[in-house]
Parts: structure tokens; C-alpha cells; sequence
């Protein structure tokens, strides 16, 4: 996840009547317009779209969604300044979200993103906080990243720039689906964790054959589907021994063990002690 956010100054073409290249990457895209007024081409064909911006404007872009940002000026330097670019990559973004939940809060704003998503309002501590992170390494980078991403998913005032989300066509279509299908599977695999499944039964759900589920899912989350389910079943057991007084063998039924020793022998591998043992540390 550290490895999730990248950081630059913005470079972007001048604003000519010259026809450019649409851009359409596999990231996101976090625009913060600097002192020059800006212009973004979006979409493709007839569909083609124009929209400028004021210095000072934030913009989110998302992957597979055909742009090009242009400047009215272009700086001596080539960019613009001041101007800062995000990217961030949509798959560690959505892996994270198996291992902290607290991420999925993010998906409606990365669902607005493939259209485009200028944001309207913003106060002078988010643009400072979007700056700041440029200036930061490593999990600060990311920490910071996280509040940023909290606060414009929360953002209720923001205008949509594209009238529909492109299409994906061929391999990249496969796998936007395939995508969607796992991020279901492990939405009801969040909400079912301690019930008895399968990975055909659930594969079965989300309308893939075994196979081929267990390998979208294994590339997707960095997982077997088993492992998926036991290290959600001990998460939660690791909440429940640090907040409750319930017995050991409560909590190993209640998320979905079938026996006391099976829990403690994956409880074990998980975490490197016993169940009693987390406990008392965690109590410590």
C-alpha cells in the first residue's frame, strides 16, 4: 500500500486548437490546478467533452477514462506551478479495502471518478492537506492520503464531467468485470464470513465458474478464498477477545469455526500466539 500513491508536479500540454491525443490510464488521477487556468478534453470521438477550470480547482480522474489536461499558458518551465497531480492505482487501492473495511467508504467516490468529478467548494485545509502530500514519504504519505480521501468522499458538492462512464471493450472489459464480481464476492463474504460456504457457492453467486472465480479472486485480493474467510474470521475473533469477556470457545464458534482446535491451530498461524494469549496483551 505504500507504494499506492504517487506524488508530482503537474505537465501538461498548451491549450491550442491542435487536436491531442486523448490520455486514458489505468490510474487515478487527483488534479490540484495551480496558478494557471486550466482546460480538460475528456472522452473521445463524438463524445468529447471541454471543461476549464480556475486556479485552485481540484479534479479527480478515473482509470480508463480518456483525457487531456491543457494549461491556457504554458510556464517557462514547462508546468505548471504550483499544479500538483495524485495518482494512484484503482487494484492496491481495492485490495486495501479487503484488509481495512474502513476503505470501502472511498467506493462510491472511485465509482463518480470514472465520469469525472470536479469538486466545488473546497475548503483551504483540504487544498493544504492535497499539498502537504506532496511533501511526505512512505506510510505519512499514505495516512495523510487516507484523511484526504475520507474528506472528498464525504464531499456533497461536486459536479460530474462526463455524461456516462466509458465503455471497456476486450481484455480491459473482462477485467473491469471480473472486477466488479469479486468486489461483490467479498462484499457477501463480509456480511456471511461466519456461515458455512463454499468457493463454488460463491463463485455461483456472483455468476463465475469455479475456476475461474478462484483465480480472479486470488489476483485480486493476494489470497486463496479460504485464506480470505479465515483471516476475516480471526479479525474478528481479535476484536471480540479484546473487548468482551466471552469465553475462547463462544467467540470460536460465533465466527464460524466448527472446532476449538482448528481456531487455535489458525489462530496461531495468524497471529503467533493463542487466543488466551492475545487476550492478556491486549489487556496489558
Amino acid at each position: 500500500m505504500l507504494n499506492t500513491v504517487h506524488c508530482e508536479p503537474a505537465v501538461a500540454l498548451p491549450l491550442t486548437p491542435c487536436a491531442h491525443e486523448p490520455r486514458c490510464l489505468h490510474d487515478h488521477e487527483l488534479h490540484l490546478i495551480g496558478t494557471m487556468p486550466a482546460s480538460l478534453r475528456i472522452g473521445s470521438g463524438a463524445r468529447k467533452e471541454t471543461h476549464r477550470f480556475a486556479p485552485g480547482t481540484v479534479v479527480l480522474l478515473g482509470p480508463h477514462l480518456p483525457h487531456t489536461m491543457a494549461f491556457a499558458h504554458r510556464a517557462m518551465s514547462g508546468g505548471d506551478a504550483d499544479g500538483i497531480v495524485l495518482r494512484f492505482g484503482d487494484e492496491p487501492l481495492r485490495r486495501g479495502m479487503v484488509l481495512f473495511p474502513e476503505l470501502g467508504d472511498a467506493g462510491p467516490l472511485l465509482a463518480r471518478a470514472r465520469r469525472g468529478v470536479q469538486f466545488v467548494g473546497l475548503g483551504e485545509g483540504t487544498l493544504a492537506r492535497l499539498r502537504r502530500i506532496a511533501s511526505l514519504q512512505g506510510l505519512a504519505r499514505f495516512s495523510e492520503f487516507t484523511v484526504l480521501l475520507n474528506e472528498l468522499a464525504q464531499w456533497t458538492d461536486y459536479r460530474l464531467l462526463a455524461d456516462e462512464a466509458p465503455a471497456l471493450h476486450g481484455e480491459g472489459a473482462d477485467e473491469h468485470g471480473h472486477a466488479v464480481r469479486i468486489h461483490k464476492a467479498m462484499d457477501h463474504i463480509r456480511d456471511n464470513y461466519a456461515e458455512a460456504m463454499s468457493l463454488g457457492e460463491v463463485g455461483a453467486i456472483v455468476g463465475m465458474r469455479e475456476n475461474a472465480f478462484s483465480r480472479s479472486f486470488r489476483r485480486a485480493t493476494g489470497q486463496t478464498f479460504t485464506d480470505f474467510v479465515i483471516g476475516l474470521r480471526v479479525a474478528t475473533a481479535c476484536r471480540l477477545l479484546a473487548s468482551t469477556r466471552q469465553q475462547v470457545s463462544s467467540i470460536c464458534y460465533e465466527v464460524g469455526f466448527n472446532n476449538i482446535s482448528n481456531f487455535n491451530r489458525h489462530f496461531r498461524r495468524l497471529q503467533g500466539m493463542t487466543p488466551g494469549e492475545f487476550r492478556a496483551s491486549a489487556r496489558a
